[in-house]
């Protein structure tokens, strides 16, 4: 439902990340949630939201809404913002983010920015790509940061939220034989193993990375009788799997940017994602999650008709604004 620019809301607004949406609306409509208005980065509830609060992945945090409406137009009487959220990065003191940064600071006499995002938050006010803003106090925060597998954090750890995302897209289903071949710490692997028993395989070309993912991965080994857990030291280039024997490979390689080096993703990301196309089990599911379009477009092409696509979609993560992409194993042989 559209409303005038402005107007006073009296709302629940179920906060993501941006790009995401769809996942939480599936979560919530599993869990039995009702719905209502969807934004950028967030979705309405309506009624109680403690089932989705205690269940939903990908949900970051269940705001109670006073105002929203265009950045520029925020009101004057709204109590002072305590955190601000702009476009999918916390702002604080001293740093800026546009003409939606500067919109907010100069509301109500200007957000009371705090240096970091922990603790209680009190008011908090989001500000979309789109420069429209939502204001509220929040009555659950950070609920990503409170899964149990996370002892073991790396620098560049992917968001939780968004690694539960990967693993609904990539089809979970009991029994899966579940690969990263880019684990890092082994987000996407736990979220994975969050969803149901399957085979979780993780390797990594760093042994840091693969003790790290081990830590991650070490309750979920010994909680489910039909889980298996393998995290090893490999290339992504050089799987040792059979041809077709994997359910579903889902990955973050690196971007080339924080990450990595662009001009190596010339050759890891042909080879990597072919590997991954090569052990996939035709009607099976590949997710990607990268900033490096140019050659993931590449390695695309490279695989042929052995990968089709099924969805792209940008997503807001850490300030950087990077592709979901899903796509289908086809009966098609790979190239050469």
């Amino acid at each position: 439902m559209q409303r005038p620019p402005g107007e006073a809301v009296a709302l629940l607004a179920l906060v993501t990340l941006p790009g995401i949406e769809s996942f939480l609306i599936g979560e919530c409509k599993a869990l039995g949630a009702r719905l209502g208005d969807v934004g950028d980065g967030w979705v309405a509830v309506l009624g109680d939201p403690e089932p989705v609060i205690a269940a939903a992945g990908t949900l970051r945090a269940v705001v109670e809404v006073m105002w929203r409406g265009p950045c520029d137009a925020v009101p004057g009487g709204l109590p002072r913002a305590e955190r601000l959220w702009c476009e999918g990065q916390w702002i604080n003191e001293g740093r800026r983010c546009g003409s939606a940064f500067a919109a907010v600071a100069q509301a109500a006499g200007g957000p009371r920015l705090l240096p970091a995002p922990d603790g209680p938050p009190g008011m908090v006010c989001l500000v979309d790509r789109r420069g429209d803003a939502l204001v509220g106090q929040a009555i659950a925060w950070g609920l990503e940061r409170r899964r149990p597998y996370r002892v073991a954090l790396m620098a560049r750890s992917l968001n939780p939220a968004m690694g539960r995302a990967m693993a609904m897209a990539s089809r979970a289903r009991p029994g899966d034989v579940f690969v990263d071949h880019f684990c890092g710490s082994g987000t996407i692997l736990a979220e994975r193993a969050m969803l149901g028993p399957c085979r979780l395989v993780g390797v990594d070309l760093e042994a840091g990375a693969v003790d790290a993912a081990g830590r991650t991965l070490a309750g979920f080994a010994h909680a489910e009788a039909e889980m298996r857990v393998e995290v090893g030291v490999g290339d992504a280039r050089a799987l040792p799997f059979d041809d077709g024997s994997v359910t579903a490979v889902a990955t973050n390689p690196p971007f080339g940017h924080r990450l990595g080096r662009a001009a190596d993703n010339a050759d890891l990301y042909p080879r990597a994602l072919r590997e991954a196309a090569r052990v996939l089990r035709p009607r099976s599911r590949l997710v990607v999650l990268t900033g490096d379009r140019r050659h993931l477009r590449q390695a695309l092409a490279a695989c042929g008709p052995a990968l089709r696509v099924r969805s792209e979609g940008r997503v807001w993560l850490g300030g950087l604004e990077p592709i979901l992409g899903v796509y289908d194993r086809t009966e098609a042989r790979l190239p050469g």
